[in-house]
């Protein structure tokens, strides 16, 4: 069985700087690489990478038509106080949630990707308010101490599909969510539009590829090494299995 405790998206945007500033400032993210079109990006306290943004030029990627496939991207924050003193510093929110240990937010970004901060145990348990809301401020805060990639949500016209295909190759696997959609671009290739990339999946150092090899219907990729392994799902966002 292919063990998965995280994955890391990788989203496809158009202009990097407007988006990496808005994952620094509105987000409290913090940028660990920089790397001609690639930027990394994690926690304070920690450089394991949560996020990666991959710029990519107008002459060879467009907009999306229609729904985007990244319907949305949950962030479970370690310290509620740090949600707070984001929003006291002026972060942008467009849904402002109240939980049983602080606040929470929903935030577009530059390129229309969603966001939801928050930091309780179960995030369905959040309940919309209303500015205006006084915020408190917390002395010395730059960035996010901690936190986690939680859900990835995923527009698709075929949910159940793609739940089972990832069923298939993740057993148990709780970290992707499906929506069902209509969208002209929703099974686009990967490098064709600004929108989720590939997801970059973890894996322990001596698994054995076999295991994954033989749950895959699409053509994959292994590197002479054999130190990652490249496929597709159902929607033609790309798995990146590395090691």
């Amino acid at each position: 069985m292919v063990k998965v405790k995280k994955m890391i998206p990788a989203i496809r945007i158009n202009n990097r700087g407007a988006n990496q500033r808005f994952l620094e400032d509105n987000l409290g993210f913090k940028t660990y690489l920089e790397d001609a079109a690639f930027a990394e990006f994690g926690a304070k306290e920690s450089p394991e990478i949560k996020l990666i943004l991959v710029e990519s030029p107008s002459m060879r990627t467009r907009a999306v038509k229609g729904p985007k496939k990244l319907h949305k991207v949950v962030i479970q924050v370690e310290h509620p106080a740090e949600i707070e003193a984001l929003l006291a510093r002026g972060a942008v929110f467009t849904k402002l949630y109240k939980g049983a240990r602080g606040y929470a937010f929903e935030t577009i970004s530059p390129e229309n990707d969603c966001f939801l901060l928050h930091a309780e145990d179960d995030a369905s348990q959040l309940v919309e308010i209303l500015p205006p809301v006084v915020f408190q401020a917390l002395d010395g805060f730059e960035k996010l101490t901690a936190f986690s990639v939680e859900t990835i949500v995923i527009n698709t016209p075929q949910p159940e599909k793609s739940r089972s295909f990832y069923e298939q190759i993740l057993p148990g696997q709780q970290m992707l969510a499906f929506r069902e959609a209509v969208g002209e671009d929703l099974l686009a290739s990967s490098e064709s539009t600004w929108d989720l990339d590939s997801l970059r999946i973890p894996v322990s150092a001596d698994m054995d590829w076999a295991t994954l090899e033989e749950k895959l219907q699409a053509p994959f990729f292994k590197d002479k090494k054999e130190r990652f392994l490249q496929t597709k799902d159902m929607s033609n966002i790309e798995l990146w299995f590395e090691k």
